[in-house]
């Protein structure tokens, strides 16, 4: 049984860190595309160029918050199935 449990733990940890894996690169896109954005409009000294990258950056921004509160949710789904499997509260 007890071997059984480490293949399930080795498992899960698997599963979680495919999960982070992408999310993670669901991360970096947001964050490439602001960059360059931000160096365009640097190049171009516009007044227009630069509202359009605060638009943009406005939106990647959005899409980095929609990243990070999904990593909070796959560790936090990571604890309770840790504090399930151990039999802890809290």
């Amino acid at each position: 049984m007890q071997q059984q449990d480490a293949v399930c733990e080795r498992n899960q940890a698997g599963v979680l860190l495919e999960q982070m894996h992408h999310a993670l690169h669901e991360l970096c896109q947001p964050l490439t595309t602001l960059q360059c954005r931000l160096e365009i409009a640097g190049l171009l000294g516009t007044a227009e160029a630069y509202r359009e990258a605060v638009d943009l950056g406005l939106v990647e921004c959005g899409r980095l918050v929609e990243g990070v509160h999904a990593m909070r949710e796959i560790l936090q789904a990571s604890r309770n199935a840790e504090h399930e499997a151990t039999g802890c509260g809290g």
